[in-house]
């Protein structure tokens, strides 16, 4: 709702012609603006935060070498903000977002869990982390 109207969910919400309806999210920026980094910064760390609580348990093999998938979305948003930044993607590079997801996978880290390793092509929680990585596309602005 704080975003631009040319992300992936608006552009298809738009072509299903719900893109119209004013939102309450509207009205509320009008009146109570939030700071630069809530809007832009923080849904990346929220994302991050709840794709690393999904994926601690979660690993895979390599021959004999077990993967861990727990640092898998920190990675991912590196390497997004890393071709940002040497202009491979649309998009800007942004220190904040490294700094904000990087404070919410170490919370996400620290949360005490079940030690119960899951291979990840036998767990639900495999499907919820696609799921999130979906959402991330979704997210997209398209130009």
């Amino acid at each position: 709702m704080y975003r631009s109207q040319d992300t992936v969910i608006n552009i298809c919400l738009a072509k299903l012609g719900l893109r119209n309806i004013t939102f309450i999210m509207d009205i509320w920026n009008a009146h109570y603006p939030i700071p630069q980094w809530c809007m832009y910064s923080l849904p990346g760390g929220l994302w991050v935060f709840a794709a690393t609580l999904l994926a601690k348990r979660l690993y895979f093999n390599i021959k004999r070498k077990e993967i861990k998938l727990k640092y898998l979305p920190l990675i991912f948003v590196v390497l997004i903000e890393c071709v940002q930044l040497l202009g491979v993607t649309d998009g800007m590079y942004d220190t904040t977002d490294l700094i904000v997801s990087m404070s919410f996978c170490l919370l996400a880290l620290i949360i005490p869990f079940n030690e119960n390793k899951i291979n990840m092509y036998k767990s639900i929680e495999t499907y919820f982390l696609i799921l999130a990585y979906l959402l991330v596309f979704l997210s997209d602005i398209w130009v």
